[in-house]
């Protein structure tokens, strides 16, 4: 059941005195909360490495009507639609941190190895943080295919590339024609180091296509934000939601969703086809390796009937999801993946 959304639903990000805000107005920990977790932190079992199935490459375009998502891990996602190559928050590095040996160490190598990705035109960059700004990644991308990066205000100084376009909250952008992005609020933080806190803007983005529209959450707490882009743009053909990195709740819960409440953002946003992204990559948090896909499995058996926003799916990684407008669960279980 919706609530009236606030007046400011629909405003552009709030900044005062350099400082950028969350629509919520929700007060942010601080240090001395994350010094409490920290020293009281329990952390669930995490494996030294974990290897993917090996699969076969990404296409190098698709236009045949469909949109087709690649995780290739963390919250790093192909999509390709309309002969249109969009990387997400592009991370290969086996380290995210200030330097190369400094930081937490994915576990699992990237699903699908740079040499093997297509030719990118996009990339939507949700915010600064290092597990979703790797700046050895986006390097390489703006030497080998130069792409339009798209991302929040105040990020576009961290990029490595003359080719980035900064957008403020609702604030859209033409990518060709028929396609469009637009950068859409999130519940989250931003920040590098111990003086740029809130300094540069974070947010997801909705991309319009002919076949559909693709919701990239980035990273985001449970917000009224899922309800005011239902709202504006209407339900979501394929949507890419975060369900890692949320425990302790009582400090990731301003930050982070759980998987309840990711089923929870999928449903107020009547999405299509939901998949999975922000788990099993990086250990950020005291959740188990394998703790968040049994939670939304869980979740989605307690569902009634078939709602819309229902079909909430784990990817294999390097597995390519297909999803075609309008097609109804069923069908697209008996196809699955590509």
């Amino acid at each position: 059941m919706t609530q009236p959304l606030p007046p400011n639903a629909f405003d552009a990000a709030s900044r005062r005195r350099g400082v950028f805000h969350n629509a919520s107005g929700r007060p942010k920990h601080g240090l001395l909360s994350a010094l409490r977790w920290l020293m009281t932190r329990s952390r669930g079992p995490w494996p030294t490495h974990v290897e993917d199935v090996h699969v076969a490459p990404p296409e190098a375009r698709v236009d045949d009507g469909s949109i087709r998502a690649t995780v290739i891990g963390h919250a790093t996602v192909l999509v390709q639609v309309a002969g249109l190559n969009i990387l997400t928050d592009p991370v290969m590095s086996m380290r995210i941190g200030p330097t190369s040996w400094l930081g937490p160490r994915r576990v699992r190598p990237p699903a699908v190895p740079f040499e093997l990705i297509p030719p990118i035109d996009v990339v939507l960059l949700s915010h600064d943080h290092y597990d979703h700004l790797d700046r050895p990644t986006l390097r390489q991308l703006a030497a080998r295919d130069n792409p339009l990066v798209l991302t929040g205000l105040r990020v576009g100084r961290k990029v490595p590339s003359k080719n980035v376009v900064e957008l403020d909250w609702w604030q859209t952008h033409a990518l060709r024609d028929g396609l469009t992005a637009t950068y859409v609020p999130a519940e989250h933080f931003s920040g590098r180091g111990l003086f740029d806190r809130d300094r540069s803007l974070w947010g997801g983005f909705v991309v319009e296509t002919p076949q559909g529209k693709v919701f990239f959450a980035g990273d985001t707490a449970m917000g009224v934000h899922f309800q005011a882009i239902r709202e504006r743009f209407g339900p979501m053909t394929l949507s890419l939601l975060p369900i890692g990195a949320y425990a302790p709740r009582w400090f990731m819960e301003r930050v982070h969703m759980d998987p309840d409440e990711a089923l929870h953002a999928s449903l107020t946003l009547e999405s299509q086809t939901s998949l999975a992204i922000h788990f099993a990559t990086f250990n950020l948090a005291d959740d188990a390796y394998d703790a968040p896909t049994h939670a939304l499995a869980r979740a989605v058996q307690h569902l009634e009937g078939q709602p819309a926003g229902g079909d909430f799916r784990v990817l294999p990684f390097g597995e390519a999801a297909i999803v075609r407008r309008g097609e109804g669960q069923e069908a697209a279980a008996r196809r699955r993946y590509a």
